[in-house]
C-alpha cells in the first residue's frame, strides 16, 4: 500500500478506511503503518519527537562522549625547572638549557641535572611538568600528572571504561525490549548526568572515575538508538531514511558543538559541567518521549497502547480509526514470543540477519577508528580539524540517504563498503609507490567518507530488519561486539604499522570487501513493512531474489 496520506486530515481517513475495508475482504490484516497513516505519520507529534530527540538528543549525546575524550587528552609536557621567574629568558630558550631533546625535540619526562652548559646528566622529572595551554587550559591527565611512568593510567582507564559500558550497554538494551523503550530513554538519560557530575570528583578515585565513565560507554549508542527506534515506528515507511539521516547528521554536527564547548571552556571541568548541564535540558522535555505502541502492543498492553495512539491522534487533529483493535489484538498475540536474548536464536533467518548486521556494524566502528589512529596527531586547531570531519560526514549522510532512499538499503551498504576496500587497495598500491603524502590523505579522506555512509545505512537496517519485541536487544549486541572489537584496532595500527605501514590499509581493505560480499545477503527494507514478531523476522525478506534491484513492497502480512 503506498503511504501518500500522512497529515491525519479526513480524506486520508476515508481512504484509509476504504483500503481498511479492502484488506478485510482479502482476509488481509492492517497494519501499524495503515494506523498511522490515518492519525498522521508526520503530524505535529511526531515533529516534535524527532527535533527534540533525534536532533537535538544525539547532539547534546555527542557533546556529553566528546567532551570527556577532549578531556582525556594530554596536552605536550616538559619538567618544570624553577629558576625562570629570575631570569629574563623565554620559554624556549630555559627549555635549551634545561631539557634535553629526544629525536629532535624536547624531552617530556627528562631534565638536565643543573644545566646544558655545563654538559649535566639528565634524570627524571625532579618538579612536577609544565603543559601546553594552547588548546586546553586544563585537562584530567594535566591535573593528574597522568604522564611519564603514569601515562598508562589514561590507556588504562579508557581501556576499562569501554569494556565496562559493554557489559552496561547488554543491560540497557535488555531495559529497552523487557521494560519499554521510554524507561531505557530515561536510564540512558539519567546515566550521563549522573556519570558526567561523577567524573568532576573522582579523578584521583581512578576506579571511580572507570565506572562514572562506563556509564555513558553503555549508554550513549543505545540512547540513540531507542529514539530512532520510537521515530522510526511512528511515521511511514517513505520517511524512515530522512529520520535516520536527521539523526546521523546531527551527530556530526554534536561532533562540532563538543570541540566548540571545549573552545568555550578550555577547562576539563566545566566543559564536563556543560555537558550535564545540556543533558539535563533534554531531560526536562522527557515528558514528550512516548512509549512505543508498537512495544506495548507486542507485550500484550493493548490499552495502553491504544491510549498512546489517541494521544497521537488528539495531537496531530486526527482520530484513531475504527480498524485499530483488530490491528492491536493481531499484533498482541505476539506476547506469547520468547523475550531475552536467546530469541535472536529463535530461528535461522532472524539469527542469519543479526550477524550479518553485528559484522557491518564491527567493520564500519574499526575502518574510521583505524584511519583516525593512521593519520597521526596533527598539532593544529581541533575546532578546525573537527568541523572539516563534520562537514565531511554530513556530506556523506546525506548522499547515502539519496542512495538508500533511491536505490534501496542493501546495495547502498554493499557499496559503501566496497568502495573503501577498493580504496584501501588503491592507498596500499600509493604506499608501495611511495607516492607524495598529500595523495594518501586523500585516499583516507575518501575511506572515511563511505565508512561513515556504511555506519549510517547500517543503523537503519538494523531497526528495519529486527522485531519490534527484539529491537534493542540486538542493537545492543551489534555494539557489544563492536565495542569489544575496537580493542583490535592498536594491534591493527601501531604493531601492523610498525611491521610495514602497507599492512593497516591491506587489513581495511580485506575487511571492507568481505563485509560488502556478506551484507548483500541482509534483505532490502526499503518500502517494506516493520516487522513486529519473531515470526515476522522469521519470514522478513525471504522469498526476495538475490539481484532483485526494484523497489517493491512487499504483500501485507495475511491473516492466520
Amino acid at each position: 500500500m503506498r503511504n501518500s496520506a500522512h497529515d491525519g486530515s479526513p480524506h486520508a481517513f476515508q481512504a484509509v478506511q476504504q483500503t481498511a475495508e479492502h484488506h478485510q475482504d482479502l482476509m488481509v490484516v492492517p497494519a501499524f503503518e495503515d494506523i498511522l497513516d490515518a492519525i498522521g505519520s508526520r503530524g505535529k507529534f511526531q515533529k516534535r519527537l524527532n527535533i527534540v530527540f533525534n536532533c537535538f538528543g544525539p547532539i547534546i549525546n555527542i557533546l556529553s562522549v566528546h567532551t570527556y575524550n577532549f578531556a582525556m587528552q594530554t596536552p605536550d609536557h616538559w619538567c618544570h625547572v624553577p629558576g625562570r621567574e629570575h631570569t629574563n629568558f623565554t620559554l624556549y630558550e630555559w627549555k635549551s638549557v634545561t631539557i634535553p631533546k629526544e629525536r629532535g625535540t624536547f624531552s617530556k619526562c627528562r631534565m638536565y641535572n643543573g644545566s646544558a652548559l655545563d654538559a649535566a646528566p639528565t634524570v627524571p622529572c625532579q618538579h612536577g611538568w609544565e603543559y601546553d595551554d594552547t588548546w586546553y587550559s586544563l585537562t584530567v591527565p594535566s591535573q593528574m600528572n597522568w604522564v611519564c611512568d603514569d601515562k598508562h593510567i589514561v590507556s588504562d582507564v579508557m581501556f576499562y571504561a569501554q569494556n565496562i559500558g559493554v557489559l552496561l550497554g547488554l543491560l540497557f538494551g535488555y531495559l529497552g525490549d523487557m521494560y519499554g523503550r521510554r524507561p531505557q530513554q530515561f536510564a540512558c538519560l539519567v546515566g550521563h548526568i549522573v556519570s558526567r557530575v561523577a567524573l568532576l570528583f573522582t579523578p584521583s578515585q581512578i576506579a571511580l572515575f572507570v565506572m562514572a565513565e562506563s556509564l555513558v560507554s553503555g549508554a550513549a549508542g543505545l540512547m540513540i538508538e531507542s529514539a530512532i527506534s520510537v521515530g522510526l515506528e511512528l511515521t511511514d515507511i517513505r520517511n524512515r531514511s530522512s529520520i535516520n539521516c536527521m539523526a546521523n547528521v546531527a551527530l556530526a554536527v554534536g561532533l562540532a558543538f563538543a570541540s566548540l564547548s571545549v573552545q568555550m571552556f578550555p577547562s576539563w571541568k566545566y566543559s564536563i559541567l556543560f555537558a550535564a548541564l545540556c543533558c539535563l535540558v533534554l531531560l526536562l522535555f522527557y515528558r514528550w518521549f512516548p512509549e512505543s505502541p508498537r512495544w506495548l502492543t507486542c507485550r500484550g498492553r493493548e490499552e495502553e497502547a491504544l491510549s498512546v495512539l489517541r494521544r497521537i491522534a488528539a495531537t496531530n487533529g486526527a482520530s484513531v480509526p475504527a480498524f485499530t483493535q483488530q490491528v492491536l489484538h493481531s499484533v498482541a498475540k505476539t506476547k506469547r514470543d520468547r523475550m531475552g536474548y536467546l530469541s535472536i536464536f529463535s530461528s535461522w533467518n532472524l539469527f542469519k540477519n543479526t550477524l550479518l548486521l553485528v559484522i557491518a556494524r564491527c567493520i564500519a566502528w574499526v575502518t574510521l577508528f583505524t584511519l583516525v589512529l593512521s593519520v597521526g596527531i596533527i598539532s593544529v586547531n581541533p575546532l578546525v580539524t573537527v568541523s572539516a570531519q563534520c562537514g565531511a560526514q554530513v556530506a556523506s549522510l546525506l548522499l547515502v540517504h539519496y542512495c538508500g532512499t533511491r536505490f534501496g538499503r542493501r546495495w547502498s551498504g554493499v557499496g559503501c563498503l566496497a568502495l573503501v576496500g577498493l580504496l584501501g587497495v588503491l592507498g596500499v598500491v600509493l604506499l608501495t609507490a611511495d607516492v607524495p603524502s598529500i595523495a594518501m590523505v586523500v585516499v583516507v579522506m575518501a575511506m572515511q567518507f563511505f565508512s561513515t555512509a556504511a555506519g549510517s545505512v547500517t543503523t537503519l537496517q538494523s531497526i528495519e530488519v529486527h522485531p519490534t519485541c527484539l529491537r534493542q536487544i540486538t542493537a545492543s549486541v551489534e555494539y557489544a561486539v563492536a565495542g569489544i572489537c575496537l580493542s583490535l584496532v592498536p594491534y591493527i595500527v601501531f604493531q601492523g604499522g610498525s611491521v610495514d605501514r602497507r599492512v593497516p590499509f591491506a587489513i581495511l581493505s580485506a575487511m571492507n570487501l568481505l563485509g560488502a560480499f556478506s551484507v548483500s545477503f541482509l534483505p532490502e527494507t526499503a518500502l517494506e513493512k516493520l516487522p513486529e514478531s519473531l515470526q515476522d523476522a522469521a519470514l522478513f525478506g525471504r522469498g526476495r531474489h538475490y539481484w532483485s534491484w526494484r523497489l517493491t513492497p512487499s504483500p501485507s502480512y495475511v491473516q492466520e
